[in-house]
């Protein structure tokens, strides 16, 4: 997986349907919610509950995959899996990028398409 940030453009665009306001009104909830998840999974990795971070990682993973976060996505699914497996050896980096790849995605769409 590619490190920088990635932006599945056809999904996006495929998921906005011409980026009506209903559209724009759900995505801006994503914009908010999703900090709110990271921040349980980071939560959940300091106290050691790996299966609430695995729970975490699969809700920021499904809904990123939603909105074309591709990179993003492909993190959180690496970090479901070895939270599911037992292994927290290398979770806080992940969640790291795992951060900094939702920003990077976010900035993108903001130039690509506005919003």
């Amino acid at each position: 997986m590619p490190d920088a940030a990635s932006v599945d453009w056809e999904q996006l665009d495929m998921i906005a349907d011409g980026f009506t306001p209903d559209f724009v009104e759900i995505y801006r909830e994503f914009e908010i919610d999703l900090p709110r998840i990271l921040r349980e999974a980071s939560a959940a990795l300091a106290a050691g509950d790996l299966g609430k971070l695995a729970r975490s990682a699969h809700q920021a993973k499904g809904s990123a995959a939603n909105f074309g976060f591709a990179g993003f996505s492909g993190v959180m699914a690496r970090i479901e899996t070895q939270a599911k497996t037992g292994a927290a050896t290398g979770l806080g980096a992940e969640l790291q990028t795992a951060e900094r790849l939702f920003v990077e995605s976010l900035a993108q769409v903001k130039s690509e398409r506005g919003i």
